[in-house]
Order: structure tokens, then sequence, then C-alpha cells
């Protein structure tokens, strides 16, 4: 699951550390000139490989109008050859070598291109590593990129993602990237570079290790004329790869090196795709995903793998259903924190539930009150818990009151159905009691709550496997939600003042359900909610294991934080707003009044002021107001996505609603409310807006209304409706006409 922010006692007190080891890095961040020759002489041999896809410098006519065009993108990787005819296992062989050849070409058509390729990147992390790169002038001249002035790029997630190693996600190597502007880059300019990588991954204690999966979408930023990817592998290997949507499947054959096979994805032709609204891109866009795993067992546990040496594209239920039970199974050993597995952590939530005598709950009462205590172990890591791991300790702690319960497993209704899972990381799991349905919790959700991957999937219902085998398996539907379950409600309270042109502005934003689920991340961003969640979410202190310095330097750093918070907050909500109304604001204040954050009080609520002047325009001493821009940024479709070719997904259906209230200034009338109303309701969905004067205040009611939660492609002309209505509306004025 996704990262997430931690704020707990080690990692604060680890910060003066981390502040000391940045200090030393920005000292070693210029690249060392002996470095410069070795890393150009690397690659100087690839330049003179047999490579048509690279000869070309010409881009098709269809493409003239795109702002750069990929000529050619080629990623070869080798796995150790060394290894060839025998384990890789082996004893005294710890290391297997992995090797990674990218070559990319680029012909960039206009000033945004050309900015985004103003600086390369490329890593230096072993002596055989090499890169070097060249610029072709529109004249013909060549121009070698100069890396003498690269300095380290910093954090690797700053690094875009092609110029990455595909092994630094697997090796956790400390290797370096470095980058080097590129001067006097002009529109019709080529850019080419070669990147080589050596890299080494320990696996000297391992039963099988998985190389992370990769999804390649072939639709990129910019058309791709020619896009390969090979691998180079022995026989004691496992390939898996899928092609869905239409995209080219890998092919095996033979390589250069004796014993080894090669898995090769060639695509051609490739235009970027013009949907990219209300789109799932891996349910859409044609897609490759593929794996390797190495393995010293052909039947290892928890393995989603097929034969040695076989190239495989899918797996049966039988498949699943065995490989999602072991792994949940061997769930207990994975660690939650240096000092305790998710077994451990099961066993201790019980004994602090006996400890404060809730063991006799009712049923109901006593997964919910499981639920947040395992919650609250998700505050003190920097990672949601797996699925399977949630799965495993909820299980575990319901076994020991004897609650039956069914496991389920099914896939993100964002990467496919249940049979194109490839990957183990693909299966979540949810635990079903009765009626309810209990997935993995975050940092903020609660008990029952439904998850917006999951809505109204295909799942099974899996069993344990008999001593024979034989497992029970069985169909079933997860829940999906009601459009009215998912609200937005937005209470607008206005004051403009003619004289100064200032709209003075409190917002009160409710959000319930997935809605809820969409925004609270934000909404709580940098307010104090983890360090009281273990009082009123039965969760353990964690004062219990400290010493009494220990417990001061705790509350010294608590209230460093919220110092901290009381900063950061107000600038956080400037930028979003800032980006809400496309307009530098004034941010005067905001409250949490609700977190959402348990059973109780379900539904998150929050309050912004704010004062804002851009809004108006004056015709003489008459006042153009645009009150309905209060809506805020509506979508806006662009003509190259009128024509709809891929079916539509919003995620879940769901109501917004505003109420804008504005007291007519002193001294004026207001005219204009009649030509705001409108409505547009179909089958997709719905946007209205009611406005009157009632009581001496303007009232704006606005509703927009996603009815389903996906839709087929025929159905566009209904979105584009209701969608085209809420933008337009927000650049309609009132009229504010003088009195006198």
């Amino acid at each position: 699951m996704k990262n997430k922010p931690v704020l707990n006692f080690a990692t604060v007190l680890f910060c003066a550390l981390l502040f000391a080891t940045v200090q030393k890095a920005k000292a070693q961040a210029v690249i060392d000139e002996d470095f410069i020759g070795i890393i150009d002489q690397n690659v100087t041999s690839f330049w003179n490989e047999n490579a048509p896809a690279f000869a070309l410098s010409s881009t098709p006519e269809k493409w003239k109008n795109e702002s750069a065009v990929i000529i050619a993108y080629k990623r070869s990787i080798m796995f150790d050859k060394q290894v060839k005819g025998g384990s890789w296992f082996s004893a005294g062989k710890q290391n297997v070598f992995l090797f990674e050849k990218v070559r990319f070409k680029i012909k960039l058509q206009d000033k945004n291109a050309v900015q985004n390729f103003t600086e390369v990147f490329f890593r230096y992390g072993d002596k055989l590593d090499g890169f070097a790169a060249k610029i072709y002038k529109p004249d013909g001249t060549k121009q070698e990129v100069d890396l003498s002035d690269a300095v380290e790029a910093g954090d690797k997630s700053q690094v875009p993602e092609f110029y990455k190693s595909f092994f630094d996600q697997n090796t956790g190597g400390e290797t370096r990237y470095y980058k080097v502007a590129i001067p006097n880059l002009e529109t019709g300019d080529v850019l080419e570079y070669i990147s080589y990588t050596k890299s080494k991954l320990n696996v000297v204690r391992s039963k099988y290790v998985e190389f992370d999966p990769q999804y390649e979408i072939c639709s990129k930023k910019y058309p791709i004329m020619y896009n390969e990817i090979s691998i180079d592998t022995d026989d004691k290997t496992f390939f898996k790869s899928l092609s869905q949507n239409g995209a080219p499947e890998f092919k095996k054959e033979n390589s250069d090196a004796e014993g080894f096979y090669r898995y090769v994805f060639i695509d051609r032709d490739r235009g970027t795709e013009k949907d990219v609204n209300f789109i799932s891109p891996m349910l859409a866009y044609p897609m490759i995903k593929f794996q390797v795993i190495y393995s010293n067992n052909e039947n290892a546990k928890g393995a989603l793998i097929g034969d040695k040496g076989e190239l495989k594209t899918g797996f049966t239920k039988e498949e699943l259903g065995k490989t999602a039970w072991e792994n949940y199974a061997l769930a207990g050993g994975y660690w939650i924190n240096q000092s305790a597995t998710a077994q451990n952590a099961a066993y201790y939530i019980l004994s602090q539930m006996k400890k404060d005598d809730v063991l006799d709950l009712p049923e109901d009462k006593f997964i919910v009150n499981a639920y947040y205590r395992i919650r609250n172990l998700v505050l003190f890591r920097n990672t949601y818990f797996p699925d399977k791991v949630f799965a495993y300790m909820l299980t575990t702690i319901l076994s020991q009151r004897k609650i039956n319960y069914d496991l389920v497993i099914s896939v993100s209704n964002k990467m496919g159905k249940l049979s194109d899972i490839l990957f183990e990381d693909e299966i979540r799991y949810a635990v079903k009691v009765g009626n309810k349905f209990y997935f993995n919790c975050t940092d903020h959700s609660n008990p029952g709550e439904l998850v917006e991957s999951l809505l109204g999937n295909d799942a099974y219902i899996i069993k344990a496997p008999s001593r024979s085998g034989e497992q029970e398996i069985s169909d079933i539907k997860l829940p999906d939600t009601d459009v009215s379950e998912n609200t937005a409600q937005y209470d607008i309270n206005v004051q403009y003042n003619p004289a100064t042109n200032n709209m003075v502005v409190s917002r009160s934003s409710t959000y319930n359900g997935l809605t809820k689920a969409r925004e609270i991340d934000d909404v709580v961003k940098y307010t104090p909610y983890m360090f009281d969640d273990f009082r009123v979410y039965f969760g353990s202190s964690p004062l219990d294991k400290m010493s009494s310095k220990q417990i001061d330097e705790y509350y010294s750093t608590v209230n460093a934080i919220k110092e901290e918070f009381k900063t950061s907050k107000p600038e956080y909500v400037q930028q979003q707003l800032d980006k809400e109304f496309t307009q530098k604001l004034k941010y005067k204040n905001f409250r949490l009044t609700s977190d959402g954050r348990s059973l109780q009080k379900k539904q998150l609520t929050a309050v912004e002021d704010f004062e804002i002047s851009e809004m108006s325009k004056h015709a003489g001493k008459k006042i153009l107001l645009n009150l309905p821009g209060l809506m805020g940024s509506q979508l806006q479709i662009t003509n190259e996505e009128r024509l709809r070719t891929k079916d539509i997904q919003v995620g879940f259906a769901r109501i917004l609603n505003w109420r804008i209230v504005m007291p007519v200034p002193a001294g004026y009338t207001v005219k204009g409310l009649k030509e705001l109303n409108t409505i547009v309701d179909n089958e997709a969905g719905k946007f209205s807006c009611e406005a009157k004067e009632e009581n001496g205040n303007v009232i704006l009611l606005m509703i927009k209304v996603y009815k389903k939660r996906e839709m087929p492609k025929e159905k566009w002309n209904d979105m584009l409706a209701f969608v085209d209505a809420a933008y337009n509306e927000t650049f309609r004025y009132i009229l504010l006409v003088p009195k006198n």
C-alpha cells in the first residue's frame, strides 16, 4: 500500500542525524573528475552496435504537432551469466550480478519538450557503470554532452523514471545519481543517451527472490516510434508476463549466451492517449506487465510462479487460492517493527484487551475494539501493513474469541480482473464476519468502511487446504455503495466589500463515505491527531516502554512538532487554496471540527477562512461578481478529449453540494440571478444551480452528481453535458447595481 508520513519518537530523534547526513551529502555533491573518463569509456562500444531503430532522426508527419517524439527506447537486462550450468544458490555464491543497458533517443519539437530535457541524469555506483549523451542539431552537427559539471541529484525519488536503473528498487544499494545541464538545447534538436549499470544482489539467505513487478503502459507522454524490453536469464528462472488491452506480448527466444533465454517485448508506432479523464490506465490502455523470480525450490510456499523456463501468462482459480492461503498463513512472520512480528503483535493486542477487560464485549464491539488497536500500530510505521498482514492479525484475534470469519481475496478494480492477477502483491485480502467486511486499515479508516478500489469486485472466499491438498473456493461479490453514501457538502458564507473588492469567505466542508476517504489525508495533514490516538482508540501508549528521560524527550519532541504544525498547516492550506482557485489568496484560519476517524463521528468536517479579491469586474458603478466561482475549479474537458474511445470510470458514485450565501452589500441591488439557474440531468449525472434572493441574501444552491461508477463510452456525451455545465457555471456573474 502507499507510503505515508510517520511521526513517532524514534523518527523524530533520527532527524538530527539525518540533517547531519544531508549536510555531508551536500559537501560531496560534485562528481569526481576521475570518474568522467571511465563513465564515457564504459559505453563507447555500445554506440557502434547494430540498432536500426536508432539510425533514424526523422519523425512521422502525423506527429508534427506533438511536443516531442520518442524515436527509440530500448532497455536490455542481463542476469549474471557466470552462474550458468549450476545453481546460483550454490555454496559460496552469495551474489547475483545484474546488468542493465538503456538507450534512448527523442526529438524535441517545441519549447515545453526542450524545457523538460534541459537536464540528463545518470547513475554511478560501480566501476563498470557508464553513461554518455549526444545532441544532434537540425543542421546535422553533433555535440557531446559534457559531464564534467555534473552534480549529485540528491533524493532518487526526484530522478525521472526512465533514467533509473531497474534494479535499484530491488537491491537497496546506496547508488548515487548525478545530473548535468545541457546548454543551448533548442527546438528541433535530437537527444540520445546510453546508460549501463551493474548491480549486485545478495541471495545467500533467500529461498526465492522476487524482483519488483513491472507495469509497462505502451503509451507514453510523447508518441513513441520503437520501444523494446529484452531480458536475458537462465532456465533456472521463473518469468511471468501478461499482455492486456491489445498490447504486444513478450516472446521467448534463444539468447546469445549459452544456457540462457531471452524474453523480448517490442512495441511500435504508439501514439499518445487522448482519453485522460475518468480513466483507469491499466484497465484501458495497452499494457504489458512482467516479473522475474529466482528460486531454488519449484514448490516455494507463497510464490505465485509457474515452471522454471516457462513464460507464464496467468493463473487458475485453484493456483490463486493455494498461493493466497499460503501467503496469509506465512504473514504471522512479517516484522511490523524491529522487535515484533505480526503474530507477536496480535497476541500482544489480545493481552492488552484482556488487561482492559474487553474480551467479553459483544461480538461487533469486540471486532471494532480489535480493529482500532491494529490501526493504532499503523501510526508508528512509514508504510501501511500489507493486506495479508492485517487479515492475519485480525483473524488471529477473532479466533481467540471463536468468532467465525471468512478470508476473502480479490484484486484492485484499477488493476484488472481476478483472471488478470499475475503477481502475489496484486492479491487483496479482506475479512468477512457475517454480512460485514473488514478491509485493511489506514491512519484514518474505521471498521467496516469500504475501499474505493474494491467496490463491487468479484472475489473468492478461500478456506484452508485439506491434508490432501484440496481447497474450498467459492465466488462472492464485494459490496458496492449507493450514490447517497458518498457526499461532499460545502457551506460557504461570503461578505463582499465593494470598496476594497475583497470577499471574506468562511467555507465549511463536510465529507462522508468514500469522498471522505479521498479527502482526509489532505484535510488532517499537519494536525496532531496521532498523539492522542491511543487514548481514544484503545491503542498502546508510546510511553509504556520508555525511561523517564525518554519520556521527557518525547514530550519535548511532541511539543516541537505541534509548534511546527502551527507554521506548516497555514502554509499548506494556503497552497491548496491557491491551487483550487488559481490565484493567490489570503489565508486567515483553519479549524478541524471533526476528523472522521471514529464510528461515533464518521464525517470529516473542516472550516477554512480566507480572503479572495480577483472575483469581480466593474462596469461603471455596476459590479459584476463571480459568486459561482466560489465552487472552486471545475474539470475542463479539452477539445482533444471530446471524441471518446475508452469506457468511463469515475471511481465511485457521489454527490457534491455547494450552498453559497452572501448578504447583498448595503446600497446595492442584485440582478442576473435568473440567468444563473440551470439544470442538466441525465443517466450519467446531474448538475444544477438554483439562484435566489432571500431575506437580503443572495443564495446559490449547486449540486453535482456522478450517478454511476462505470459507464460505456457511448455515455460520454451525457458525461460532457453535466461536466461542461459545472465548468461553465464557474464563469458566470451576478450584477450589483447601486440604488442611487
